[in-house]
């Protein structure tokens, strides 16, 4: 905006461009023209227009640079005309920002998928879409230390018992990939039911998406358990797809410790619906038995935002406690 425009703007709205860190609308209050400078304006902060842009390394949303009716000093070749309604107030701002910047993303989204179909049409034709799979999934050696029987990640080293284990895993038969879990040891129970012994050296594969905390303690849970879960949200009315967070310790003990044969901790769950939210803390022990039965005890204390409190509980015997 040249200064002369400027002029006649003082005390109407205007846009202030920071780039990368978002654009707000501002009341351009003062002016400053000197000779052969650019001119500078005064704002005070109304509202956020475009939300600042997400850096996805960050893991975080970054937040505004101005707070709301602040007073900006800057360069007028970061002031742009602004011709439009503004009803919000600060927060509102914020609000549609976040959603205009969701359905940015999105039609990014949709663009990406319709491209990737494309590709995966190609593919298809050429007869290579194999090759796609190849990412969604981890591929394990079978290996037997001490007497029991662990996957081992040759590229990150890392091994993990089969003993309780939750995951469904792939295994070869007549050069095809199987679905099967653990039975026992280093048997496998295809979905049809057949049983095959697998022996050391032999390979597997896993789905990645498998690595979703929330779905990896529902599949380590034992049926009873599971529905002990289920039946406390079902009371509170909610269900697993209103799932927001899941920090899984029992998974975390799990992969960290190989030679490890008893487990106890919480686990946090979080569930939201548009009109509440709920809190699940899920007390759990676990005794893996050489030859017997694994020890079991599942207690899960739902809190709604309500107050309304209830607690549902699963165990093979009584807890130690």
């Amino acid at each position: 905006m040249d200064r002369q425009l400027a002029k006649s703007y003082v005390g109407k709205k205007v846009i202030l461009n920071e780039g990368k860190n978002g654009q707000y609308i501002g009341l351009l209050e003062d002016i400053q023209t000197e000779p052969r400078k650019i001119w500078v304006g005064t704002l005070r902060i109304l509202g956020l227009y475009s939300f600042p842009e997400i850096d996805l390394d960050s893991n975080q949303l970054s937040s505004p640079l101005y707070s709301e009716n602040e007073k900006v000093f800057c360069s007028g070749n970061k002031i742009d005309l602004f011709n439009q309604d503004f009803t919000f107030s600060y927060k509102e701002s914020i609000d549609f920002a976040l959603k205009n910047k969701w359905n940015e993303i999105n039609a990014q989204k949709e663009e990406a998928e319709s491209t990737l179909t494309m590709i995966q049409q190609e593919l298809k034709r050429r007869k290579a879409v194999h090759l796609l799979n190849e990412d969604i999934f981890v591929y394990y050696s079978l290996v037997k230390k001490n007497r029991r029987f662990y996957v081992y990640d040759e590229e990150k080293q890392e091994a993990l018992s089969l003993d309780g284990c939750p995951f469904e895993f792939e295994i070869k038969i007549k050069d095809h990939w199987e679905k099967a879990h653990v039975v026992n040891e280093a048997t496998f129970e295809l979905e049809d039911g057949n049983q095959f012994e697998l022996q050391h050296g032999d390979r597997l594969r896993l789905n990645k998406s498998q690595f979703d905390p929330y779905r990896i303690l529902l599949n380590e849970l034992e049926g009873p358990a599971l529905q002990a879960l289920e039946r406390g949200l079902q009371q509170l009315g909610i269900f697993h797809e209103h799932n927001v967070y899941c920090h899984n310790t029992l998974l975390i003990q799990l992969l960290s410790s190989v030679e490890k044969y008893a487990f106890d901790g919480v686990n946090f769950l979080s569930y939201a619906t548009d009109n509440q939210q709920f809190s699940v803390q899920h007390h759990y022990e676990r005794e893996i038995q050489e030859g017997d039965h694994d020890i079991t005890y599942d207690r899960f204390e739902f809190t709604a935002d309500t107050g309304e409190r209830l607690i549902t509980t699963y165990a093979t015997q009584f807890s130690k406690d």
